[in-house]
């Protein structure tokens, strides 16, 4: 769906989004707009300038605010920046990789990433400025009360906003990439993590935290009536991978890449070049986990760094 005013859903007078392959939170407070993420690319920075100008008329944006790093949430930020006074505002950890692009595509890779994944769209991110660094300091802006909540795990200090439009009392929870909606878990059933266990620890302070509305950043909404079973869908996903994994670690032991094959073949995934960075990125922060809680272990062998079921606590 294209970023227009058809494709914009009212919360209140103040308070809305944008339904996109990157859902985009718009908040209107002090007569000023706020946008949460910013879309994949310089077309959609452009579409949200010019949708912004039907929706809310003759109304500055103040600022983009991100909820983490990645170039599908912020690959706007350039568009909206240069045709209008926006400044950037994000968490603290995704400010520095805002700033400096290329390091997240360098820890995807493991290292400098070869011409055709530097061009890759997942990984090609220009870089802003971020004037705002944000913690959990909750902001009151006339009407609108804007809270920041460390969401982590997915990425390194990825935070949800929470949008309290007090004047209207709608609460809308943006999530990022805490959350993953249904339709992408059916498109991805192995999202990128940069920590397994900390995305599920985040997914229990996402169901603690009371709102009408919660949104990811790809898919539905959600309301408190559905919000647990989708939570307990995304830890089905998490929990059925590490089972995956060791199920396939205990058959034999196995190189990282010979798992991502055995993962990939068993998930039905015909990978290419993005899947195989992102998944087997993915893959070796669960094996993090797992060897740090003592279920796998690790070992050179023949020049070749195997991974193997560690049968003596893995009962």
């Amino acid at each position: 769906m294209s970023i227009t005013t058809k494709s914009f859903h009212k919360f209140s007078n103040s308070l809305g989004m944008f339904f996109h392959s990157t859902n985009i939170g718009v908040f209107c407070a002090n007569n000023e707009i706020y946008i949460i993420d910013s879309g994949t690319g310089e077309q959609d920075g452009k579409d949200i300038l010019s949708s912004i100008k039907e929706i809310f008329p003759n109304k500055n944006i103040k600022a983009i605010i991100n909820t983490h790093s990645h170039s599908d949430h912020c690959g706007g930020n350039k568009a909206i920046l240069e045709a209008s006074k926006a400044e950037v505002w994000a968490p603290k950890k995704e400010s520095e990789l805002i700033q400096v692009p290329e390091t997240s595509a360098a820890i995807y890779w493991g290292g400098r990433p070869f011409e055709e994944l530097r061009h890759n769209p997942f990984m090609t991110l220009a870089a802003c400025n971020v004037a705002k660094q944000l913690d959990d300091t909750i902001l009151n802006m006339g009407s609108i009360q804007f809270t920041p909540i460390s969401l982590p795990g997915h990425y390194y200090g990825q935070e949800g906003f929470l949008v309290n439009d007090t004047e209207n009392n709608k609460k809308v929870f943006f999530l990022g990439d805490a959350l993953f909606g249904m339709q992408m878990l059916k498109k991805y059933w192995i999202p990128y993590m940069i920590d397994p266990n900390i995305f599920l620890q985040s997914l229990k302070k996402v169901a603690s935290i009371d709102a009408d509305y919660y949104v990811p950043g790809h898919g539905e909404i959600y309301t408190r009536e559905n919000l647990n079973a989708i939570i307990e869908m995304n830890v089905m996903v998490v929990l059925e991978t590490r089972s995956l994994l060791l199920k396939l670690l205990d058959k034999t032991a196995m190189t990282h890449e010979e798992l991502l094959e055995s993962v990939a073949d068993f998930s039905g995934i015909d990978l290419h070049l993005s899947q195989f960075v992102l998944i087997g990125s993915t893959l070796r922060s669960y094996l993090s986990c797992l060897k740090d809680e003592g279920l796998v272990i690790c070992y050179i062998e023949d020049n070749r760094l195997l991974w193997k079921l560690n049968k003596e606590n893995a009962q």
